[in-house]
Parts: C-alpha cells; sequence; structure tokens
C-alpha cells in the first residue's frame, strides 16, 4: 500500500473545480486554440468529482491516479452513474510510462506531488498533439497572493521557478484567471500550449 492509498482511506473530501470558472477556461482554449475539444485527460485525479463534470460536459475522461484505494472509491461512483465516457488508470504520475493523448491534459493540485517536475512536463508535451493544451491548476507562494484556506499554502509550489520551468519545456506559457466570485483566486492556473 503506497501512502496515497493511505491517505485516500481516510476518505477525504475535495472539492471539484467551479463548473463557471472551467467553462470559461473552456471558452478560452474553444476560441483560441482548439474549437474541437473530445477528450481530457485528468492527471492526479484521486476520487475528485471533476471527472463526473467533465464527462457531464461531454468529454471522454480518463482519470490517472497512483491510489487504487482512490480509483476503487471513483469506479464505485462511476458504476453507480450513467456515465460511460470515464474511464480511469492506476499509474504513478512520477514515473508516467502510459502514451497518453489528448486534447486537454489537466493536473489539479497534484503538481507539487510530482518529484521531477521537469521529466514530468517532458513526458506531458510529448503526449500532446499541436491543438492541445495543458491546464495545470496549483497553489503557488508568491507576494500577491493570499490564501483563503490553511490547506493550500502546505501544497504550494514556488511561482517564478515554476513559470521558468513551464516555459524552459512548453512554447506558450499563460497564467489564466477568471474572476467569478469577484476576487482573484487563491491559486494559479498555468494555460500551457506544445
Amino acid at each position: 500500500m503506497n501512502k496515497w492509498d493511505k491517505i485516500f482511506e481516510s476518505k477525504p473530501k475535495y472539492k471539484p473545480l467551479n463548473d463557471i470558472f472551467f467553462q470559461k477556461l473552456l471558452e478560452k482554449v474553444k476560441k483560441e486554440i482548439n474549437p474541437n475539444l473530445k477528450n481530457i485527460i485528468d492527471l492526479g485525479c484521486g476520487t475528485s468529482r471533476s471527472v463526473f463534470q467533465f464527462a457531464r460536459m461531454g468529454f471522454d475522461v480518463v482519470g490517472v491516479d497512483f491510489s487504487e484505494v482512490a480509483l476503487s472509491a471513483l469506479q464505485n461512483d462511476i458504476d453507480d452513474s450513467d456515465f460511460n465516457n470515464i474511464k480511469l488508470i492506476n499509474q504513478d504520475l512520477n514515473d508516467i510510462t502510459l502514451d497518453l493523448e489528448a486534447d486537454i491534459f489537466i493536473c489539479v493540485f497534484t503538481y507539487t506531488f510530482i518529484n521531477d517536475k521537469e521529466k514530468f512536463l517532458k513526458k506531458i508535451k510529448s503526449s500532446m498533439k499541436e491543438d492541445s493544451v495543458f491546464v495545470l491548476i496549483t497553489p503557488v507562494t508568491h507576494e500577491n497572493v493570499k490564501y483563503l484556506e490553511i490547506d493550500k499554502p502546505q501544497i504550494a509550489v514556488e511561482y517564478s521557478s515554476t513559470v521558468k520551468l513551464l516555459k524552459s519545456v512548453f512554447s506558450v506559457v499563460e497564467d489564466y484567471h477568471h474572476d467569478y466570485i469577484g476576487a482573484r483566486e487563491d491559486y494559479v492556473t498555468f494555460l500551457v500550449k506544445k
């Protein structure tokens, strides 16, 4: 049993992405990069409800996670649902060997746990098509960021070094923020193109 199985045995609850935020992000991607988005890979999906959000929006979804406990719980939820467009894969993101292809690769709040971030990013880049995007949503440490939730600083990555690494691997790196609640979110979304 790995450390993630132990964490997921305690049945932690995670908030899904805000639907409005994700819808605005999709509109931007469709307008600027790829109007024909069909599939999405959720890297580090855990027991998150995000796979259901993506499936409800019409995507074919692949959820990838290292915890068999998390994937088993999520598979039970999928089996109890009407969705047939969600597939789960057990894989350690620190040593991802799968040949993955998708229109959108998304990594939400798991990036800090990747040991060799450059290797991970290069694997994602090699899996991307010319019109694919990688969406990295992560808390960051930065002078202007204030966290509303006490757990976010514990999983934050340093902003400047993250931008520098992303720019060394990918051709286009953009901070994306959507003001859907009247205030800037307490994390950064990087919209990345091959």
